[in-house]
This record gives C-alpha cells, sequence and structure tokens, in this order.
C-alpha cells in the first residue's frame, strides 16, 4: 500500500492571513514588519490560553492545529476582537487587519508540518473571509453550532481555487452579514 509510510489524522486547522499586506509592504516595510510583530504577539499569547500550535508561516500567514473545534472557533473570535482592539487605540499606519478561515479535515503530519486537502481548504475559507471575519466550514460550524453562543451566517456553497466548500461566516458585529444566493426558480418567473 502507497500509505504506509504515510502518518494521518484528523486536525482542526485556522489559517490566518494580514488583508493588503504587500501594499503595506511598498508602503512602509519598517512599519508593516512591527505591526506585524505586534499582531503575532496577540496571537502567541492566545495560543497559549487556547493550546493551538502553529506548524507553519509564511511571510504574513500563519497556519496552526487545533485538537477541537470549538475552541478553534473561540480562538479565531477572541484574536479578531484583540486585533479590533488594538486598531482602535492605534494611529492609521500601526493598524492591521486579518482574515481566518478554519476548517477540519484528514491531514498528513510530516515532522512538525502538516499537509493536504484539511489545510487546504481552511487556507481557502481564508481567502472568502472578509477583513477582520473568520470564515469556517460547514464540518466546523456543525461542531460548534450547538456547543458555543455564537452566530453564524451561512453563505452556501463557494468555489474558490477549483475548491467546492460549504461555508459560513462567524457573525462579528463589525462586519457585512452575507447570505447565501438563493437560485431563481424557473417556474416562478413571470412571462
Amino acid at each position: 500500500m502507497a500509505s504506509e509510510n504515510i502518518n494521518r489524522k484528523i486536525a482542526v486547522i485556522f489559517a490566518t492571513d494580514v488583508v493588503g499586506y504587500s501594499k503595506s509592504m511598498e508602503a512602509n516595510e519598517a512599519q508593516t514588519v512591527k505591526n506585524l510583530r505586534a499582531s503575532r504577539d496577540i496571537l502567541s499569547k492566545l495560543l497559549k490560553k487556547y493550546e493551538g500550535n502553529i506548524f507553519n508561516t509564511a511571510g504574513d500567514s500563519i497556519l496552526v492545529e487545533f485538537s477541537s473545534a470549538v475552541v478553534a472557533v473561540e480562538f479565531a473570535a477572541e484574536f479578531q476582537a484583540n486585533l479590533k482592539k488594538r486598531n482602535e487605540s492605534s494611529k492609521l499606519e500601526q493598524q492591521m487587519e486579518f482574515r481566518v478561515g478554519i476548517n477540519m479535515g484528514d491531514v498528513i503530519v510530516e515532522g512538525d508540518n502538516l499537509y493536504g486537502d484539511g489545510v487546504n481548504v481552511a487556507a481557502r475559507l481564508e481567502a472568502l473571509s472578509q477583513p477582520g471575519g473568520v470564515c469556517l466550514s460547514k464540518s466546523i460550524h456543525d461542531f460548534v453550532n450547538q456547543k458555543t453562543e455564537f452566530l453564524f451566517n451561512d453563505i452556501g456553497e463557494q468555489r474558490v481555487k477549483n475548491t467546492d466548500v460549504h461555508a459560513f461566516d462567524l457573525a462579528l458585529n463589525n462586519l457585512e452579514r452575507r447570505e447565501a444566493k438563493k437560485e431563481e426558480k424557473l417556474d416562478d418567473v413571470d412571462d
């Protein structure tokens, strides 16, 4: 069997990325790096509380593994709230926003890193997220919906980079309420 040397597990993946990072770097590299450090400090302090494990970083993106969907969503909500608070008390050039995507799936463990569709879908959800928001897969939603007091907006089936995923936004006060697009029924159209 080809999978004999492959170590797999189910993991909850949190993917985050800075909104407008390239433009910020072009405008002021030193300030952008300072802002990123301050934001990562917020993330690191919260990771101690929520027991997440960073398994990959590249530039402004961070991938974190959690063993619980509920804990990952609670972490994401607190991370975004802390960043919002930081931004509200900072000058415009010191502000930084992140997008967050959360997915649960089968991953391949290779040393300290994780690979596979579970990670890729989390990254696709991050790309779907609103700035300052959290976008999660249906599998995460199904686990956390009845176990938390959070509200969610079903944004339906989404296609990102050749990947179809049923997505939900975590309803945060400062974000636009997005909903699934209703398909037009042909028999409802008046002639």
